[in-house]
């Protein structure tokens, strides 16, 4: 999986973005990363990107970061004779902005000791790099992502309709509907690449049901 992130982060200084529409022929998950086999036109070949839920049939959107030849997959133990690397274009994974009528700052779980989602997205700038403790509801979990796990949680307040908070982690997940106090540094900005930026996203993060 390190040699597959190296060669993705490689791949965006050396080919252009270029976008291809193509049919799924063939699907396979490992490792973090989804193996899809594609119609592209009058072509057949193999395309690699991180994580995504695509099923046989499916036409998918993504643009071009770079081939490889030989490439050999661990996870898999297979040998792909050429396969491209990929970013999805469909359905990038970053912070979605609702539209709210309003802002509110205040969360129905917050504590003394405890930030807001909403106060830690007004003042992120002040908070980058600290570590802070959020107190919320577990609303998503993706699990083994670029050798992560994602958590997403949301306490009842909003800034300029963010309202979902990022928590990455390499310990065990909490559930979905979880109620967790969640402790991680705060960082501001994060551009991990592919679709990945985050204004505000919590790093190194722990959970737990007590503070």
């Amino acid at each position: 999986m390190k040699k597959i992130a190296l060669t993705l982060l490689l791949a965006i200084g050396l080919y252009a973005a270029t976008t291809h529409s193509a049919k799924v022929l063939e699907t396979m998950n490992s490792g973090g990363y989804s193996y899809i086999k594609v119609q592209d036109k009058n072509q057949k070949y193999w395309i690699a990107m991180t994580q995504r839920a695509v099923k046989v049939g499916d036409t998918i959107r993504y643009s071009e970061q770079g081939w490889m030849q030989n490439f050999h997959s661990k996870t898999l133990n297979h040998t792909f004779d050429k396969i491209l690397f990929a970013a999805d274009v469909n359905a990038p994974q970053q912070v979605q902005h609702k539209k709210t009528p309003s802002d509110i700052i205040h969360s129905k779980y917050q504590e003394k000791s405890t930030q807001s989602i909403a106060e830690l997205f007004k003042e992120r700038a002040k908070y980058a790099n600290t570590k802070v403790t959020v107190k919320g509801k577990v609303t998503k979990v993706s699990e083994a992502i670029m050798g992560l796990n994602w958590v997403h949680i949301e306490d009842g307040s909003r800034y300029k309709g963010m309202d979902d908070l990022v928590f990455t982690t390499k310990e065990n997940p909490p559930k979905v509907g979880d109620i967790v106090y969640a402790k991680g540094v705060a960082v501001k900005d994060k551009d991990f690449g592919y679709g990945y930026f985050y204004p505000l996203i919590i790093q190194e993060a722990t959970f737990s049901s007590k503070n």
